[in-house]
């Protein structure tokens, strides 16, 4: 593979270079904590627009991270004896004589699947091996590709597990095309959000980001003093293979009235038909040819116009010097692509034939017309940065987060460099305990969780949306600035592939047009939404989807003055609940605060050949118990899965109230909460569904985030469950209580949470096909009937935009055939409950916030009268 390595020694640490727009980029540019000592640029020759947007990459490179070693590699020579030259005699022969092949091609590759599939699989076997042998050798910190066959030969490698650094695609056509794109990258950079939407759309499940022009600093706009000619000055350049009808351009631009300024691109035919023109056009001698182009900023910069096919690197340098851009018989394939999307985004012109290009051209005599486009351009231009671009594409590593690091206390910021350094690496296969939730899930039943958290509205009553719109703006803000320094927010599952394990996808840069609802909704009497339990289950309604989003939030606002609430969900897979608390607390908070973190194995002694025996015995015994504890029977908690999915249902109790009944019982919260549970379900069933069994089964998911070896903040879910048959039978709150928390410890002791954790991780070892049947035979009615787990909060006051964050109430998913589902949260002075209900199975919703609130009534009074 040809490759060549510069250093960045001979750029000064001051050295300012000027970008796009006119914003500068300096070395103290780079991202806080490491920056990379390495970065590779896998390029290819076809054309010289590739090579264009790898030198603006390493161009910034160079400005950010002084003495970094930049090193170019070319994809094609490395796909063996003669590609470097095949492939571009190929791709010219058939633009220049068969088009109509080429133009087929490109409609395959959007238009049939198979032919997508085949060709992305072909090229990215061919194309990885030679792109591993310079990785190998040069040992990046960093990787960028700017040529599709490289992207894809990248994302081979990062699936294969041999591409553990950041590895990101910088495109460098305006409107990419299926083979621009891999899932399995941290992020592709793109020009316009046209180009994005295109991207998304051809590789579902690809990080996509709009960034600014991949064009080195010295394109930028003519200054105030620039020359106004009487008559247009028209750059003629059809790229470095002088596609198309460079002489036709050439005759339609004089026969416009401009003057004519034209490359050859070193094609000796080229020039010869070019100076025929010139000597027989009667404007001929306003035309000047050059076979090269040895400064092409300056030339972009002092012409009035740019013509040329729509291939790619011209164009965008065109559009960075906010030069009026006249697209002329577009190339086929990506050519009329990039021509139809900058059309669109009302960056250029298209001129199909001469005669749109002599009246295009006849329209920018007027050099008010040709400021007009120049002046629209610019603002196109102003606040891009390609240098803050390409710094975000090494994210800090260890760093704080996001923000101002004296924005909360000391504990805070404690606690927030106690959080351990992003553990996931794109294309890491999922673990077991997260891929049960993919395959747990249905159309019917998604697995998702989520909170609501209701926060102080400090504008009162009113219906004004700008007010609702400033929180979502405020939202979007910090998910900007945080999200991708917490890692349960930058994963996502790459598309799922027949027969292979599914694995994981990192965003570096979560977008929050992904990630936050566009538009804030409004709770209250003839609003959006009556109620917040009616806004949060029409929000959960719309399951979230791991490949695309992966999580959401949505904004909405009380028309009565009782709060603003974020209502956010997450799919089950990237996280259990205490995760996703802990991420919202961090990405929300004013305070930037978090759940209080434990490294992994902190305090824990080095394990003894005793310890590890026991460890196995207490695994054999716990997956005995779960094997012995059968099916769990009929139940009226269970059923067939309803229409139009669950209802959400939030109960806030004293939580003052639920502390002292659990001290005055001798038991902790989580015992009492489940106790509190038992006597509702016995007390509504009797009174709705003809009587309540003796007991319910009840999978009570315990967090490990505390054992040895797993820290509190590591990435997915960390749980196990304890199977509990939950006495709903007739009997005293006091005796509900000591039975709970006898069956409790029972399974506990027994080695439950250990042998469930066991199953899970021998889960992840198998095929994603056995994974899913393994799955649907036991996560369900068959085994359990409610879903059942308590979670700490924050007990101090926590804020956004200074507004007091006053509950948040956690949502459950449901299981197929599983009515109920209850989490419950300790907040500041509350105990918040998230009822997840399915209406078909479990009777009147209605009653159930009354009866819970009567149940802790009872427990409590029991005890206040011993």
């Amino acid at each position: 593979m040809t490759s060549g390595t510069t250093t960045g020694a001979e750029t000064p640490a001051g050295d300012v270079r000027t970008v796009a727009g006119g914003r500068p980029a300096t070395a103290a540019a780079g991202p806080a904590g490491r920056a990379p000592r390495r970065v590779l640029l896998v390029t290819g020759s076809l054309g010289e627009g590739h090579h264009a947007a790898a030198r603006a990459v390493e161009e910034r490179a160079r400005a950010l991270w002084p003495g970094v070693e930049v090193t170019w590699t070319e994809t094609l020579d490395a796909m063996g004896q003669g590609a470097g030259r095949l492939f571009p005699a190929i791709y010219a022969g058939c633009v220049r004589r068969l088009p109509w092949l080429y133009e087929l091609y490109f409609r395959l590759l959007w238009h049939a699947a198979p032919f997508r599939a085949g060709t992305r699989a072909v090229v990215s076997r061919w194309s990885a091996r030679g792109i591993a042998a310079a990785v190998d050798a040069h040992r990046p910190d960093l990787v960028v590709a700017t040529f599709p066959e490289a992207v894809l030969g990248l994302g081979r490698l990062r699936r294969a597990g041999r591409l553990p650094m950041p590895a990101v695609a910088l495109v460098a056509d305006p409107a990419p095309h299926p083979l621009w794109g891999d899932a399995a990258l941290d992020v592709h950079l793109v020009s316009t959000e046209d180009g994005a939407r295109m991207l998304r759309r051809a590789v579902p499940g690809a990080a996509v980001r709009v960034a600014a022009l991949p064009v080195v600093g010295a394109f930028t706009p003519p200054g105030s003093d620039a020359p106004v000619r009487a008559r247009p000055l028209v750059y003629v350049s059809c790229g470095s293979l002088a596609f198309g009808d460079v002489a036709g351009a050439c005759t339609a631009v004089l026969d416009g009235g401009g003057d004519v300024l034209v490359s050859a691109g070193r094609v000796p035919s080229v020039r010869t038909r070019l100076e025929q023109v010139a000597r027989a056009h009667p404007r001929g001698v306003r035309m000047h040819v050059v076979d090269w182009v040895s400064d092409p900023a300056a030339t972009t910069r002092d012409c009035d116009a740019v013509v040329t096919n729509a291939g790619g690197a011209t164009a965008l340098e065109a559009i960075a010097c906010a030069r009026p851009l006249l697209l002329f018989a577009p190339i086929p394939g990506h050519g009329r692509a990039n021509a139809e999307l900058l059309a669109g985004a009302g960056l250029a012109t298209v001129c199909p034939g001469p005669a749109d290009l002599r009246a295009a051209v006849e329209a920018l005599a007027d050099p008010a017309a040709r400021a007009d486009v120049t002046a629209r351009l610019r603002a196109r231009l102003d606040g891009t940065d390609l240098a803050a671009d390409v710094a975000a594409l090494v994210p800090a590593v260890g760093s704080p987060a996001a923000g101002s690091p004296t924005g909360g206390t000391a504990a805070d910021a404690a606690s927030t460099a106690a959080a351990p350094a992003a553990t996931t690496r794109p294309g890491e296969r999922v673990r077991g305990q997260d891929a049960l939730f993919l395959y747990a899930a249905t159309p019917a039943v998604p697995q998702q969780v989520g909170a609501r958290l209701l926060i102080d509205d400090p504008d009162g009553p009113g219906t004004d949306p700008a007010l609702a719109e400033g929180w979502r703006a405020h939202v979007a803000s910090l998910v900007t600035e945080r999200a991708a320094h917490i890692e349960l927010l930058t994963r996502r599952l790459a598309p799922s592939r027949p027969g292979r394990a599914r694995r994981w996808v990192v965003d570096t840069a979560p977008d929050p047009a992904r990630h936050v609802r566009a538009r804030a909704v409004h709770v209250g009497p003839g609003a959006d939404h009556e109620t917040w339990d009616d806004a949060l289950t029409a929000f959960f309604a719309e399951p979230v989807d791991p490949v695309a989003t992966g999580w959401e939030l949505l904004i909405a606002r009380h028309t009565g003055g009782d709060g603003i609430g974020v209502l956010a969900k997450v799919h089950h897979a990237l996280g259990d609940g205490l995760a996703v608390t802990d991420a919202l607390i961090r990405l929300l908070t004013d305070e930037e605060a978090a759940l209080p973190a434990r490294g992994p194995g902190e305090t824990a002694a080095p394990r003894t050949r005793r310890d590890r025996i026991r460890a196995g015995a207490r695994v054999a015994r716990g997956i005995a118990g779960l094997a012995l504890a059968g099916t769990a029977g009929r139940s009226p908690l269970s059923g067939g899965v309803s229409s139009p999915g669950p209802r959400r249902i939030g109960v806030r109790l004293d939580g003052k109230q639920v502390r002292d009944a659990a001290r005055a019982h001798g038991v902790g919260t989580t015992v009492l909460v489940l106790a509190v549970v038992a006597e509702f379900l016995h007390r509504h069933l009797a009174a709705h569904a003809g009587g309540a069994p003796d007991h319910v089964r009840t999978m009570v998911p315990l967090t490990t985030r505390t054992t040895r070896g797993v820290g509190s903040r590591s990435s997915g879910n960390r749980t196990a469950a304890v199977s509990v048959d939950l006495p709903t039978g007739p009997m005293t709150p006091a005796e509900r209580v000591t039975r709970v928390a006898a069956l409790l410890e029972r399974g506990t002791a027994s080695g439950q949470p250990e042998g469930a954790a066991a199953v899970l991780q021998l889960l992840g070892a198998l095929p994603g096909r056995a994974q899913e049947v393994l799955v649907g035979g036991v996560y369900g009615r068959r085994f359990f009937h409610l879903l059942a787990s308590v979670m700490p909060g924050a007990r101090r006051p926590l804020h956004v935009q200074g507004a007091r964050i006053r509950e948040v109430y956690p949502v459950l998913p449901l299981a197929e055939g599983v009515g109920l589902a209850v989490g419950a949260l300790n907040w500041g002075p509350w105990t918040t409950l998230g009822v997840t209900a399915d209406a078909g199975i479990v009777p009147a919703l209605g009653g159930i916030p009354d009866c819970l609130r009567a149940s802790l009534r009872d427990m409590s009074d029991v005890c206040g009268r011993g």
